[in-house]
């Protein structure tokens, strides 16, 4: 198997293949767990280096090089659909981008959840480069805690704080710049209680010539672990049309 790629499950007569991308310092085989909720979907979890299998490997510092890497990569088995949430949307925003520039089969549609359109700058103070205490401090302020026995641990707490450096340095030197739009659907998930009202997320309407809407979910900017729903809502509708 792909060392990019997670999958449980194969699904050869799947109507449709789902690529998921993983949020700065998350796994991508949570995403796995939606088989059930998606049975016309075949799973994948795409796995940047860092993390999991992939634990000794350097994380990438650049969206661009990571996205380069991917696709240089991977065969991504058409029909298909790209989801990601926070970090993970625009990394596969930028995947999108990438395919269609190297004149390969791109999307059914996009999924981006919990990430403001590409273009709006960024609001949050730059923490990648922040020495390990300020950056520890910051990290629990800012994201929910491990378990226990993990944030106890030095080795994992180390191996998480490399990994989580790179995820939030690709996010915080992500520049975007201007090019074709894509010919996908993109269908935007907000949180009710996450920095960006619907409006502003509508403005992924500018980096699509097809159509573009906007669903709320309650919540925060973390709401994905324990309330997906509201996400495979989405997907699962976007699949229907599909299989029709």
């Amino acid at each position: 198997m792909n060392d990019w790629l997670l999958r449980r499950t194969r699904r050869p007569g799947a109507a449709y293949r789902l690529y998921c991308f993983p949020y700065a310092g998350g796994s991508p085989g949570e995403f796995l767990r939606w088989e059930s909720r998606l049975p016309e979907a075949e799973i994948w979890g795409v796995l940047p280096p860092g993390r999991g299998r992939r634990y000794a490997e350097e994380p990438f510092t650049r969206a661009t090089e990571l996205v380069e890497t991917l696709i240089a990569d991977v065969s991504f088995q058409a029909p298909f659909i790209l989801f990601g949430h926070s970090l993970g949307a625009l990394l596969a925003y930028e995947t999108a981008r990438a395919l269609r520039a190297a004149s390969r089969p791109g999307p059914l549609a996009l999924v981006v959840s919990a990430h403001r359109p590409p273009h709006l700058p960024h609001v949050d103070e730059f923490v990648h480069d922040l020495p390990e205490g300020r950056f520890s401090a910051e990290i629990a302020r800012r994201y929910p805690a491990p378990p226990p026995e993990l944030s106890e641990d030095p080795e994992f707490l180390a191996g998480f704080h490399r990994m989580l450096r790179g995820d939030l340095e690709v996010f915080e030197t992500y520049r975007h710049v201007p090019g074709a739009t894509l010919t996908c659907d993109i269908a935007v998930i907000g949180a009710l209680d996450d920095h960006w009202s619907e409006d502003e997320l509508a403005g992924w309407s500018a980096h699509t010539s097809a159509g573009c809407r906007v669903t709320m979910v309650p919540g925060g900017h973390h709401y994905l672990p324990g309330q997906p729903d509201g996400v495979l809502k989405v997907i699962a509708e976007l699949g229907d049309g599909v299989v029709r």
